[in-house]
Parts: structure tokens; sequence; C-alpha cells
């Protein structure tokens, strides 16, 4: 199978996959012919996200069988959570990418019960995922889950302090799950289900505007941004969505952290 079909009719559950980095990915995947279900959180962000999407599949002129889906589902529930991924398997894929919101700012003046509360979806949204993964048969053989991290996890910068060690976690977790998703269960045959994760830089996405900062604000920051990243210019999910194409496609990377963040580290 070619490289341009090699995604072609394969099941993608995109986890947060209604805004930001996870649309942009599920955009991807429907591009290269794959069937896209997204799990989200809230119905009128899938109603909408779903109804964007086929958008995107009449555009990319995608075979009529590519109808993308959406599931509502909060990762915050567990057994919720597994009987919405039970009634999907099996599937071929599945990316994670839900978040809250950005956490930024001083340690000193951070409201570490917000933060607990927002370490819920990304990390422990991963940890409950993973679990789920790892003891019921969602994916198929030889599939991938692929989880998302960020930059501050691989480089200390002022107001990342619980940014970067909530990220580290996931990178942590993607090498472990690397492990227990491709020996399946004790005694059990092996799954050969491989785990990476995609670590951003900085990423022009709807989580900015829960900051509260306007959108000229904003904009300020990014064009201050990109002056200092070698590539020019600050990502937008179509960019970091190229990661997500590879995770998925390649299948010699397994407990891998694919970064992509514009040449921040070389900064």
């Amino acid at each position: 199978m070619g490289y341009t079909d090699k995604l072609a009719g394969k099941k993608i559950v995109v986890i947060g996959g209604s805004s930001g980095i996870g649309f942009g990915a599920a955009e991807a995947f429907i591009a290269v012919g794959a069937h896209v279900t997204i799990v989200s959180s809230s119905q009128e962000h899938v109603d909408d996200a779903v109804k964007r999407l086929s958008k995107t599949a009449v555009e990319v002129g995608a075979s009529s069988t590519v109808i993308p889906k959406g599931v509502v589902a909060n990762v915050r529930d567990e057994a919720a959570f597994t009987s919405a991924l039970q009634a999907l398997a099996p599937v071929d894929h599945v990316v994670f990418s839900a978040v809250d919101k950005i956490i930024r700012g001083s340690l000193a003046d951070a409201d570490l019960d917000d933060a607990k509360y927002l370490f819920g979806v990304k990390f422990w949204g991963s940890v409950t995922l993973g679990k789920i993964l790892v003891k019921y048969d969602i994916i198929s053989p030889g599939g991938s889950l692929t989880l998302t991290s960020g930059g501050a996890a691989l480089r200390a910068a002022p107001g990342a302090v619980l940014g970067g060690a909530l990220n580290a976690g996931v990178i942590n977790l993607t090498q472990g799950l690397a492990v227990e998703l491709a020996k399946g269960s004790p005694g059990g045959k092996n799954k050969n289900i491989r785990v990476n994760t995609v670590v951003p830089g900085l990423v022009k996405t709807e989580l900015w505007d829960k900051l509260g900062k306007s959108k000229e604000e904003q904009e300020e920051t990014f064009r201050k941004a990109a002056e200092q990243l070698s590539v020019g210019f600050v990502a937008t999910p179509v960019e970091i969505a190229e990661a997500y194409l590879y995770a998925v496609r390649a299948d010699y990377a397994n407990g891998t952290t694919i970064l992509i963040d514009g040449g921040a580290v070389n900064v």
C-alpha cells in the first residue's frame, strides 16, 4: 500500500477533536481517506465540528463513504467514557488531544485547585484512556494511540512550571503505555499497538481565548513569538496535524516524542 493511501478506510477516533489541534488532526485524517469519529464532552461542539468536518470531506474530494461522526462523552466519567469507546470498537487508531485550558502564569499566584481540575483532562484523561485501552480490546492489533503533550515539558520557561509538569507526565506515560499496549494482557497475544506523543510548541487555537486576552493581545504575543522562531511564524492546527499523520502512519515509531515547535528549542 502506498504512502498516500495508507490510512484510507482506517477507523480513527480523535478525542478532543471538536476544536483546536484535535480538529486539525481530524481534518488531516479525512483528507487521506480515513473514517473519523470525534469525541467531545459537549453535544453543541460535536454537532458543529461534524458539520465543519463534513464540509472538509467534500472540499478534499473524499469518498462518499468517508462520513465524519461524533460522540459525546466526558473523560472525567470513566464508566461512561469506557462504554462510549467500547461502542466504537474495533478501531485502528486513537488520538487524544483533549484539554480544558492552557495553564500559564506564576506558580506563586497559581490556583492549585484550578490546576488540579485542568490536570483532570489532559493528564488524568490520558491515564484513564490508557487504562481502558490496556483493559479492553478497543484498538485492533497493529494500531496506535497518540497522546498530546506540550513544549513546556522539554524546556523550562517562566510561567510554565505547572504546565511543564503536566506535559512531562504525559511523555512519561507514553513510554510506559508503549510497553503495556504492545505486549497485551498477561499471557495473551502481542497486540503490537504503538503509543507515541506529539509535542506541539506555540499554536494558535481557541484555548487562548480562555486566558482572557483580547484578539489584539493574542496577535501581539504571536507576532513576538514568530520573531524568535526559525520558521518565522506561529503554527495553526493545520501545521501541527502533520505530526499526527506521522505518528499514526509510522509503523516503526513507538514510545516516541514527536516535537513540532517551529524550532523553539533552538532559540
